[in-house]
Formats: structure tokens, sequence, C-alpha cells
């Protein structure tokens, strides 16, 4: 990868330190490799900085884009990576993983005497399956120890439950880790209990199992059963040591949709974590826009409208972090599929969901701040290297134009957070001086633009830029101390070297060149003097219309004012017959003669010169 796209580098600058599944996209979108890591920012990073082996240097060539997905733990990761590795077959994952599936906990509730065993194969029989496990080791030691606990038998035996079949248990029962219903040593009502307290425990129930056990280790303390009793108690013991499952993936073929949404004043996030065949596959993440004021419940309805009126095929069920506003409609409208999960293995979902749509939420919360920061920074700059008492944010920069002391005008632009406030630009003709003089001028311009700061305080500045020197600065300054607002900072910028006066500093601040804080000056200084050169221009010309009209005898200010309305310009009025100069109101046939003979005066003129004459 020769340069990060600059898609890529924001998400660079917001990864979260959490737990999760990240996927790199080449330049045509395509998932080239999925990976886990405890910390994804860290293990993101690492990518694109240091050497790599072979197979890492090559994947990083091919690196365009990232999507990620934070999950609740390392071990959701874990799963979540095989999920999507299975999915998308990475290019670059293909050596990596193999194609195993993760093991389960089978109970055959499909039988008379359910079995309790270990499997990867998922056989839709009737059995329950629990799982996920990502260390198979550690689930079978588990398992063997829990045999005795919760004693169901895992041999493949046909047991009926109306005849006794066998006339020999095999060594499990010897060991006490199987009731054996084989031989008929417990009835299908009591086998049944045994059943219902494992499908308890494997369903995260283990207070609901604990207590049976309490309560039968209290009860044979007290008939002086003590060897049950201390049995008992190391059922509990082991209760405690359960092992961690897994909520990423579920047993069943499932497909649904996990809903989460987010919004801190005017950023609304929604999330939707896709399930199918029981496994998170995608991760979609939408902004919200004008949310501020606005209820969760309102965003979620109408992200739900937008949402789901696009979606070519509904999943089999919506899970729901909150009721949206009208939920019946739209309850009916998606075929009675929406759920509001309270507990359980759903709520984690939305809590997952949640997680992620507050992530983004402060992704895009802080990029907000470093666009902020950028506009904020050349002024925070300024007011350190110019020693202001306030951040400039709202600058005024005057300019003159002129052409030998004719036709003079100002400008006085105004900048507000960095950026241009056309609403308050403003520009003037100078009418105090018949010469040049750039002081008076600039002098004349800051007097009018506070009268205008009196009619708007809004137009009020933090600081005054004068495109000059310090002798531009003086004159301006004894305006200002004379002024309803003397405490306005004033600076002026020199072209050459950009210098930088103060007021009361016999030697002049050189801002390095590299600075945010003189590239604004910069900016400030050359729109005052676009803006004021365009009105010398404007003033020029329209000087230059009026003074070939000045030259016609017998007419007035109205007459011409009129032919330049109608006409456009001189060169339309010249082109103008009898006929059209008449049709135009207040124009007679006397004035229209007068117009006509003088342009026809000035065309036999041209006529008669010859370009060597000239």
């Amino acid at each position: 990868m020769e340069k990060i796209p600059e898609s890529l580098e924001q998400k660079l600058a917001f990864l979260p330190e959490a737990p999760g599944v990240y996927l790199w996209k080449n330049k045509e979108g395509e998932v080239i490799y999925v990976g886990k890591a405890q910390v994804l920012k860290h293990r993101i990073r690492s990518y694109l900085t240091g050497t790599h082996d072979i197979k890492t240097s090559a994947l990083v060539k091919h690196i365009a884009d990232l999507d990620y997905i934070i999950t609740n733990s390392n071990h959701e990761a874990f799963l979540l990576e095989a999920t999507l590795i299975k999915l998308h077959k990475p290019k670059y994952n293909i050596n990596l993983k193999d194609d195993k599936r993760y093991p389960f906990v089978r109970i055959t509730l499909n039988e008379p005497f359910p079995r309790a065993f270990v499997t990867r194969d998922l056989v839709k029989d009737g059995s329950r399956y629990f799982g996920p496990y990502t260390e198979s080791r550690y689930l079978r030691t588990t398992m063997r120890n829990l045999e005795w606990i919760l004693p169901l038998r895992t041999c493949s035996r046909t047991i009926p439950a109306d005849e006794i079949k066998y006339k020999r248990a095999c060594i499990n029962y010897q060991l006490g880790k199987c009731s054996a219903p084989c031989i008929g040593k417990i009835s299908v009502e009591e086998y049944d209990k045994i059943v219902k307290r494992a499908l308890a425990f494997f369903s995260g129930k283990y207070q609901e199992v604990a207590d049976e056990i309490r309560s039968e280790m209290l009860a044979y303390s007290k008939e002086m059963r003590f060897e049950e009793a201390a049995r008992a108690r190391d059922r509990l013991l082991a209760i405690e040591r359960v092992q961690k499952r897994q909520t990423v993936v579920y047993t069943d073929d499932r497909s649904a949709d996990i809903l989460g949404i987010y919004i801190e004043e005017s950023i609304g996030v929604c999330v939707v974590l896709r399930m199918q065949s029981g496994a998170i596959v995608n991760s979609e993440s939408y902004h919200m826009s004008n949310v501020e004021g606005s209820s969760e419940a309102k965003v979620l309805a109408i992200f739900m409208q937008l949402y789901y009126s696009v979606r070519d095929e509904l999943p089999g069920e919506i899970m729901l972090p909150l009721e949206p506003e009208g939920f019946e409609e739209l309850n009916q409208w998606l075929g009675d599929r929406l759920i509001l999960p309270q507990r359980g293995e759903r709520s984690r979902l939305l809590a997952m969901a949640k997680g992620n749509a507050f992530h983004l939420a402060e992704e895009k919360k802080l990029a907000h701040m470093r666009r902020a920061n950028r506009t904020i920074q050349p002024i925070q700059e300024l007011k350190e290297k110019l020693g202001l008492p306030k951040l400039p944010r709202k600058m005024v920069c005057m300019d003159i134009s002129t052409i030998q002391g004719t036709d003079t005008v100002s400008s006085a632009v105004f900048f507000e957070n960095g950026k241009p406030r056309k609403k308050f630009y403003r520009h003037f003709i100078i009418r105090s001086i018949d010469r040049q003089d750039d002081y008076a001028a600039l002098q004349e311009t800051l007097v009018r633009f506070l009268d205008e700061v009196k009619k708007d305080e809004a137009m009020l500045p933090d600081l005054f830029v004068i495109d000059g020197g310090k002798g531009q600065l003086g004159a301006c300054l004894e305006v200002l101390k004379d002024s309803e607002y003397p405490d306005i900072p004033i600076i002026s910028i020199a072209k050459r070297a950009e210098e930088v006066f103060l007021p009361d500093q016999s030697e002049s601040i050189i801002l390095p060149r590299s600075s945010t804080s003189l590239r604004l000056l910069i900016n400030i200084r050359d729109e005052a003097h676009r803006f004021a050169i365009s009105f010398h221009r404007a003033r020029r010309s329209k000087r230059t219309l009026v003074s070939q009209l000045e030259d016609i005898k017998g007419i007035g200010k109205q007459t011409k004012f009129l032919l330049l309305k109608e006409l456009g310009s001189v060169d339309q009025i010249a082109e103008a017959s009898m006929e059209e100069l008449m049709k135009i109101k207040g124009i007679g046939k006397k004035t229209a003669t007068r117009i006509r003979e003088h342009f026809d005066h000035l065309e036999d003129q041209d006529a008669g010169t010859h370009p060597e004459e000239s």
C-alpha cells in the first residue's frame, strides 16, 4: 500500500480499544483478510507500521479499506472471526484456519433417556445444543467433572422407556457418573429431573441449579448423611467453575436482525447486526441526520421504515432495544417479527449492537472535534503568538484600491472561526480625499465600518487586521482610540516577508511560514485585496461608460440612466435606431436625434482615421 486512502485514514484515527473482528478489503471492496484482536486499535495499526513476513507484506500491498465489529469479549471475537472466514473465504486466510466446527454440548431430548455428550455436528432431530465452545479440551474436562454431578448417560445404547433391555450397566454407573437407566436403576420421571437440571445449567441458570443442590446439601446435613452432603458441596464448587458460553453464535438456523441505536445531541447512529443460520455475519451502520431533540423511539421508527422498505428479504425476527413509535403498525408491516428482549442471550446481543452504535457515535463526534480543531488551531496559535487577550474568532481585514488617487475604494472583509462571513463584508467609496493617501483612506474605512458595527453588534470583531506596515497601523490606531471600541486589538501585516506589526512594538513579528496562524492572516489579507480590487474595477468600468454619455449635449442624468437601464450598455445605445430610441419612455424625437447625431459623428471620425495617423 503506497499511500493510505483518506477514507481508511479516517477510520484508523478512531479505532476502538476493544476486542473484536476486523476485515481488510481491497480496492474492489472484496474481503481479503479477517482477523480478531484483543485490542482492535493496536492490532489493526500494526499492519501499517514496521516490517512483516512475506504473506503479511503481500496482504498490506492490497489493503484499501477496513471494516470491524466490536464484540463483548475476546472469546466472542474468536468465534465471530471463524464465522466470517467461512462466509467470505478471504484470500489471505486460506491457510490460517482449518474447517472444523467448534464443539457443542448435545442433549438428545428425542430419546426417553436423553444422552449428554460433546459433538461438532448439528443434527435437526429435536436435540438441544449448547455452545459453541472454543477450548474443546477444557470442555471435555468439564464434562468429565460434571458427569457425576448431572449423571446423564453418555453411551449410544437404545433404551426404551417401558422395558429393561440390558442386564449389566457400564463402568460409569459403578463410578457414580451415570444413573443406569439401561438396567432400570432410575425411572423416566426421576431421570427427567436430571435432564431439566442439565438444561438449566447449560442455559446459564447456574444459580437455579446451585440453589437446588444447596437445598439438598442442607437436607443431607440435617439427616446426618454427611457423605452425600460432601458430594453436594463438591457439586456447588464445580458449578462455580462453569465455563464460558458463547452468545455470538446460536445453535439453531434462526435468522435475525439485532438493532442498536445511540443518540447524543446532533449525532445519531443505528446499527444492524445481521444473523444468518444462527451466526452474526455482518454489521451495518447508518448515521442519522437531524436527530437533535428527537427521542430514540422516534429515530428508531424512522430508521426502520427507511431500512426495511428497501430490504429484499426479512429475517425471522427483529430484535429491538426499545419500543419504537408506532410499534403496532411497524410490527404489522414487518409481519409480526418484532421482539423486545429483556434478558438472556438476545439481551446480550442487543447490548453488543448498542455498544457498536455508541462507538460509531463517538467516532463521529471525534471527527467533528478534529474538524473543529483544524479551524481553532490557527486561531489559538494567533492568540498565543501575538499575545491577544482572547481568541480572535471574529476578524476584520481592511484594504485600499486606487490608481494614482482616482476612484479610491476600500474593502472590509469579515472572517469567523477562520471562514469568510460574506454577510458582513463591506466596501466603501472613499470621499474624504482627492489624492492618493492610504493612511486617510484606511482611517475613513475604519470609521465607516465602526458605524456599521453600531447598527449590528454581531459585526464587532475580536481583531482588526490592516493590510500594510507600521504607518497604516498607526493611522488606524488613532481612529480606534477615539472610538467607542478602543480595546479591540489591531495589527497590520506587510506584504514583504509577511511581517506582523503590533501597536507599541518597534520590532515586527515574523511568523513561521509553515504556521497555520500565518496562513490564516494571508488568507484574510488576500481576500480583502480581492474584494477591494473587484469593487475598484467595477467602479472604473461604470465611470468609463458614463463618461461616454457625458459628451452628448442636451441630455441629463435621468435620460442617461434610462438609456443604460433599457439598452444595457453604451455600445447598444450607439447601435440603436431612431425608432428604438423613441420607444424608451421619456425620450422624444428631438432627444433621439441628438443621441443619433452624436454617435454618427463619432463613427465618421473613426472612419477618417488611418492606422498610420493614429
